[in-house]
């Protein structure tokens, strides 16, 4: 996080509905450099409620650890109110998340406050515009439990050079029998957005995504991951790093299938009757 920034303190969490509208009418800029602002939240409590209509979305059975991608429905909040202000060199709305790592060194339990930190880091080319770095970190009582990467690409003018993160190698793991089939309805986006807060039209419905240049509504990237997740159960390490890459969106609605590595580091989730990838994700144990 940066040493010397300006800091937002927010006592709740922020309202996104009005952030994302403030963000259409803020529009389109073209600076180069991230502003040096941290949002943050302290003495976070964790709503028991809140959790257990999250795991009943995406699949998690409660029990006396959060779920690991729960934490970045806490911090997104945060990473919308650096996004949305004029300040920020890219637009919020239409940004497609296309990377994301978790880093945490033990699970978060209910009982745990929280606090909150968000900073944008790094804007780099991309090959299909410009990409930028939002970190979210958690602490509990000063010990650092979780942090968060997540990486947006605001679409446009690319450099073919820009150097990208790579996936695993998937080509064994699609081509193994089985796998878990998954029909994702078209209001997925809407049941997502309900918990997590996430209301950016992209994924709420096709007319709304149609006005951003996509062909329908697609699911949330933290959506689905947060599923594989879910899915994976105990083989999710106590403490280490879970990266996902997301690779063509989900357009809703869908029928995925889910492939899954002997060891359960390396999951796939692809098209359930074509070839493709949606996501990769690969969990390390610290």
């Amino acid at each position: 996080m940066p040493e010397l920034a300006q800091v937002l303190r927010f006592e709740g969490s922020p309202d996104l509905r009005p952030l994302f509208l403030k963000a259409v009418v803020n529009g389109r800029f073209a600076s180069t450099s991230v502003p040096d602002t941290v949002a943050e939240r302290v003495g976070v409590p964790i709503d028991l409620d809140h959790v257990v209509d999250y795991a009943r979305v995406c699949g998690f059975h409660v029990g006396g650890t959060l779920p690991l991608t729960y934490v970045h429905v806490l911090a997104f909040p945060l990473q919308v109110a650096l996004m949305a202000r004029r300040d920020f060199p890219v637009p919020l709305v239409g940004l497609v998340h296309v990377e994301n790592t978790i880093r945490w060194t033990r699970p978060v339990a209910p009982t745990d406050v929280l606090d909150l930190r968000v900073a944008a880091t790094t804007m780099r080319p991309h090959r299909r515009g410009r990409i930028v770095d939002l970190v979210s970190e958690v602490t509990v009582a000063g010990e650092r439990v979780w942090t968060g990467v997540s990486t947006y690409l605001a679409r446009g003018t690319g450099d073919a050079s820009a150097p990208t993160s790579e996936a695993p190698d998937t080509s064994a793991l699609a081509g193994l029998p089985g796998g878990s089939t998954w029909r994702l309805p078209k209001d997925t986006g809407r049941r997502y957005a309900a918990v997590s807060g996430d209301v950016n039209p992209i994924h709420l419905h096709s007319l709304s995504a149609r006005a951003l240049g996509f062909p329908t509504a697609i699911a949330h990237g933290m959506f689905t991951y947060a599923k594989v997740i879910a899915a994976l159960g105990p083989k999710v390490p106590q403490a280490g790093e879970s990266h996902v890459w997301f690779k063509a969106p989900v357009t809703l609605p869908s029928t995925v299938l889910l492939k899954v590595s002997a060891d359960g580091q390396t999951a796939l989730v692809r098209p359930a009757k074509r070839d493709g990838e949606h996501l990769i994700v690969r969990n390390t144990a610290s």
